[in-house]
C-alpha cells in the first residue's frame, strides 16, 4: 500500500559493463630500438650467457677437442653476428689482416740455390716474374677466378681470425694448380666415428691410430637453401688441403675463434651502449598532455567506458588523459653517470681478449704520448709477426712449391727433381709498417750498419724491396749521372779563359 512501495515493482538496474583498455602503439623507430635492446644479447651474439660462462670451466675439466665439438658451431656463429653487427669486432678483423698480410699481401721472392750455395739470379728473376704472371691473374691463380693472392692472403686470414681457422683447397692437374678456400662450417665437428680399419673421425677430420691427419670429410650445401647436408660428406685426402689456424693446445684439431675470450664483453658493452643511447633520446624529448577537471571528464552512464594507455610516446606528441589519469616519469640518470669511467674498463677488457691495444683496435690517440704510442705499436707489430710467420709456413711456402712443381714440369724441363730442395728456397717479405718517427728510425739502422752487425741488404728487406735490384738501380743511375756530368764537362770552356770573338762571317767585330 501508498507509501509503502512494493520492491518486486523496482525496475531493475542495469548493470554497467567493465571498462575496456586499450593500448595505443605508435610504430615508429623508437619501439624498435627499444625491443632490439630488449632482446639485443640473444639476437646479436647468438649464444647464451650461460653457455659463454661455462666456457671457462669446460676448458679446464676437458678435452678441447670435446669442448669444441659441442660449442664450435655457436661460437663461430656469435662471432660471424659481431663482425657484421658490432664496430669493434669489425675493425680487429680488418686490422688483423693489414697487419698479418697488409694491402699487397706478403711478398714471394725466389731465391733459387746453385750447386755451390750461391743464388742463381737469373733463373731468380725468371721464376719470380712468372709467379706473379700466374698469381696475380686471379682466373689462374683461384679456382673460381675471383681472387688473386693478395686479396686470396687478405682473405684467408680474415676468415681465420673471424672463425678460428681457414680451409684451403689445393685443386692440381698437370698444366695448373688453383686454390680455393672451403667455409669452415662444411667441416662438421660433430661428425665424430670409428672406422673399421682402426682410424677415427673427430671434429670432421679423419686420423689414423698415431693421429696423424690422413682427410677431411667435407659436407655438401643445398644450392638454394644453403642448408649443411652432414650426412653427405666428401672425403678429400689431407694433401689436398691447408689447415690455418694458430694451435693454443696439444692435439687441438679445430681453431677458436679470436673473439671468443671477448665475446661476453662486447656483448655487455653494446648493450649498455645501446640502452644509454635509446635513455638519453628519451630523457631529450619534449611531450605535453592535456588534464580535464574531475567534472568534465565523466563519462555519461550510457556511454561505454574506456581507457587508453600509451606505451610508447613519440617526441613532441600531444596527449590527453583520462580521467584519474597523471603522468609519472622514471629518470634513468644512473644509466648515464660514469659512462667514460665504464667505458674504459670495459675497453679494457676487450682489448686484453683481442691481444691488441686500445689505440690500434679504436683509432683513438687522445691523451696518448708519442712513447706510449710507439710502444703500443712496436707491442702490436711483435704480436702480429708471430701470425705472420705462421701464414708464411703453412700457407705461402706451399702454394708457392705447389706452383713450382707444375712450372718445372711444363717450362723449366731441362731441371731435376733431384735439385727441387735448392730450387724452392724463396725469401717471404713481410709488409712494411708505418714508421711514427722515420728519422730516429733511419739513425737506428745507420748506427747497426756501421757497427757490423747488421747488412745493408738487410736493411733493404725490411723496407720490403729487393736489395739485388735497389743495388742494381743505384749502379745505374750513377753512370747516368757520370755520363751527363762528362757530357757537360766536355762542353763547357775552360774555367778562367773567355771564349774568343772571331771575325769570320758577317758579324764585325766592336
Amino acid at each position: 500500500m501508498w507509501p509503502f512501495q512494493n520492491k518486486n515493482n523496482t525496475p531493475p538496474r542495469t548493470q554497467q559493463p567493465k571498462a575496456k583498455r586499450t593500448r595505443s602503439l605508435t610504430p615508429n623507430r623508437l619501439i624498435q630500438e627499444i625491443n632490439n635492446s630488449r632482446t639485443f644479447g640473444d639476437s646479436i651474439v647468438g649464444i647464451s650467457s650461460d653457455r659463454l660462462s661455462s666456457m671457462g670451466g669446460a676448458y679446464g675439466n676437458w678435452n678441447v677437442n670435446q669442448v669444441l665439438r659441442q660449442t664450435l658451431p655457436s661460437l663461430r656463429s656469435a662471432c660471424r653476428h659481431l663482425s657484421v653487427q658490432n664496430p669493434f669486432a669489425k675493425r680487429y678483423v680488418s686490422l688483423s689482416s693489414n697487419l698479418v698480410v697488409g694491402a699487397d699481401g706478403i711478398t714471394v721472392r725466389p731465391r733459387p740455390l746453385s750447386h755451390d750455395g750461391t743464388t742463381n739470379q737469373e733463373l731468380s728473376e725468371r721464376l719470380e716474374k712468372a709467379f706473379y704472371d700466374w698469381s696475380e691473374n686471379a682466373s689462374e691463380f683461384s679456382f673460381d677466378g675471383s681472387l688473386s693472392i693478395d686479396l686470396f692472403q687478405q682473405l684467408v686470414e680474415r676468415t681465420r681470425s673471424l672463425d678460428g681457422e681457414c680451409f684451403i683447397q689445393i685443386h692440381r692437374d698437370r698444366q695448373s694448380v688453383k686454390f680455393s678456400i672451403i667455409d669452415s662450417s662444411r667441416i662438421p665437428s660433430t661428425k665424430n666415428e670409428l672406422l673399421q680399419n682402426g682410424h677415427f673421425i673427430s671434429n670432421g677430420i679423419e686420423y689414423d691410430q698415431d693421429g696423424r691427419v690422413l682427410a677431411y670429410h667435407i659436407a655438401d650445401v643445398h644450392p638454394l637453401n644453403y642448408s649443411l647436408q652432414v650426412s653427405s660428406c666428401k672425403r678429400l685426402p689431407a694433401d689436398e688441403i691447408i689447415h690455418y689456424f694458430i694451435p693454443e693446445f696439444p692435439n687441438q684439431q679445430r681453431g677458436i675463434p679470436d673473439l671468443c675470450p671477448s665475446l661476453k664483453a662486447l656483448q655487455d658493452y653494446n648493450s649498455y651502449i645501446e640502452a644509454t643511447l635509446i635513455g638519453k633520446r628519451i630523457s631529450s624529448s619534449a611531450m605535453a598532455f592535456i588534464k580535464n577537471d574531475s567534472d568534465s571528464g565523466l563519462l555519461d552512464e550510457d556511454e561505454e567506458q574506456q581507457r587508453e594507455y600509451f606505451e610508447y610516446l613519440e617526441p613532441g606528441s600531444i596527449k590527453e588523459l583520462g580521467r584519474g589519469q597523471s603522468i609519472e616519469t622514471i629518470n634513468p640518470t644512473a644509466g648515464v653517470d660514469k659512462i667514460s669511467e665504464f667505458s674504459e674498463i670495459i675497453m679494457q677488457t676487450i682489448v686484453t681478449g683481442l691481444s691488441t691495444t686500445k689505440q690500434n683496435l679504436t683509432g683513438d690517440t687522445a691523451n696518448a704520448s708519442f712513447s706510449a704510442a710507439k710502444m703500443s705499436d712496436r707491442i702490436q707489430r711483435d704480436g702480429m709477426k708471430t701470425r705472420s710467420n705462421l701464414m708464411i709456413s703453412k700457407v705461402l711456402k706451399t702454394i708457392y712449391q705447389e706452383w713450382l712443381k707444375v712450372f718445372m714440369i711444363n717450362t723449366l724441363k731441362n731441371l731435376s727433381f733431384s735439385d727441387f730442395d735448392n730450387i724452392k728456397n724463396a725469401e717471404y717479405i713481410l709488409p712494411k709498417q708505418i714508421s711514427l718517427d722515420p728519422n730516429k728510425d733511419a739513425q737506428y739502422e745507420k748506427i747497426l750498419v756501421d757497427m757490423g752487425v747488421k747488412s745493408k741488404s738487410q736493411v733493404i728487406r725490411d723496407l720490403g724491396q729487393d736489395p739485388i735490384r735497389v743495388f742494381e738501380e743505384i749502379d745505374s743511375e750513377k753512370e747516368r749521372i757520370n755520363k751527363e756530368e762528362n757530357i757537360t764537362v766536355q762542353g763547357s770552356t775552360t774555367d778562367g779563359i773567355e771564349k774568343e770573338e772571331s771575325n769570320e762571317g758577317d758579324k764585325p767585330i766592336e
